[in-house]
């Protein structure tokens, strides 16, 4: 189960490559007969070979150092946003009923729970889907992706950017991810999903999390997720209508029954990982799809099994009975 995670700033800057000069040597005085020993080009000629070798190198450093410059600096955080890619947003938002079927549970160990004893959570006069978590936290990673598969089941969103999570987290470095902040918006016509991202991925030293603060939290929603007996300050956190909550990652590499977890997804392209989505046996499949039937399943519950083109699908009802 995350908590949550401290990642520092790691950034290996790396500079070099000393200058050279070039030097033109001069011949001596001599007499005719050393003259007539010299090159046929004669007194106006230079030595070709000398400066075709000298050029050469001239030639080499640059490349090197355009080269140098192009790539990434070590250990270097990725704070880039960008509109996710139409493919990689069709992979999840559109996985085919029967790849959901045959996965099933996948790769889930630590799936959605009931909370009894809470009052119902709504907003806009729908049961109300609260995500709380943080940009760089790579656990918050893994669990988007089956979130947004979930929610676009019952509804669409529009504006998904790209991210990448902490690149020194040791649970799971540079998790190629979504964000739910930065214009991102969703409708539904059963459910209202709100979404915080309490901290960017923007390295910050000064901060205890090792990233700058992002969107505040209202006063209801400390209060939810603060609670010892639900998410206890810890990313990612999912109330799903106040009557079921997912914390932490529903696929972690730790406890008694360890799974990949976030670093199944270290270091891949978004493109990997909307392609491994169609392998059923692959790590990226039995966590991401096990996860969207879980979170299908918690949704079905506050919505009334609403709709049942969705909520009638027997792997979703076996699941939910099951919360």
């Amino acid at each position: 189960m995350s908590k949550k995670s401290v990642a520092e700033r790691r950034q290996a800057l790396g500079q070099g490559g000393p200058g050279g000069r070039n030097g033109n040597g001069r011949g001596g005085r001599g007499s005719s007969r050393a003259a007539s020993r010299r090159s046929p080009r004669g007194q106006k000629g230079r030595p070709w070979l000398l400066f075709s070798l000298i050029g050469g190198v001239v030639a080499l450093f640059v490349i090197v150092i355009v080269v140098l410059e192009l790539l990434p600096a070590s250990g270097a955080q990725d704070t880039q946003v960008l509109p996710a890619p139409r493919s990689v947003l069709a992979a999840v938002t559109k996985v085919p009923a029967s790849s959901l079927a045959k996965v099933g549970a996948g790769d889930i160990n630590y799936p959605p729970q009931a909370i009894p004893g809470y009052p119902k959570l709504t907003a806009n006069g729908k049961p109300e889907v609260l995500y709380i978590g943080a940009e760089y936290c790579p656990y918050c990673a893994l669990e988007r992706w089956s979130l947004i598969g979930a929610l676009s089941r019952f509804g669409s969103f529009s504006n998904l950017q790209i991210i990448r999570s902490s690149v020194s987290d040791p649970a799971g470095p540079n998790v190629p991810t979504f964000t739910f902040a930065h214009g991102v918006t969703y409708k539904s016509r059963y459910i209202t999903f709100v979404p915080k991202e309490m901290f960017s991925n923007v390295p910050d030293l000064k901060n205890s999390t090792g990233f700058t603060p992002f969107q505040k939290l209202t006063t209801q929603q400390t209060k939810l997720f603060t609670n010892p007996k639900l998410a206890n300050g810890g990313f990612p956190f999912v109330d799903f209508g106040g009557g079921i909550a997912q914390i932490g990652a529903e696929s972690a590499n730790a406890g008694p029954h360890p799974q990949p977890g976030p670093p199944a997804l270290s270091n891949l392209s978004w493109q990997q990982v909307a392609h491994d989505l169609s392998n059923l046996k692959s790590s990226q499949a039995l966590m991401i799809l096990g996860g969207i039937n879980y979170d299908t399943a918690a949704i079905c519950k506050i919505t009334g099994n609403k709709p049942g083109s969705v909520c009638s699908q027997s792997v979703v009802q076996q699941l939910e009975a099951g919360l």
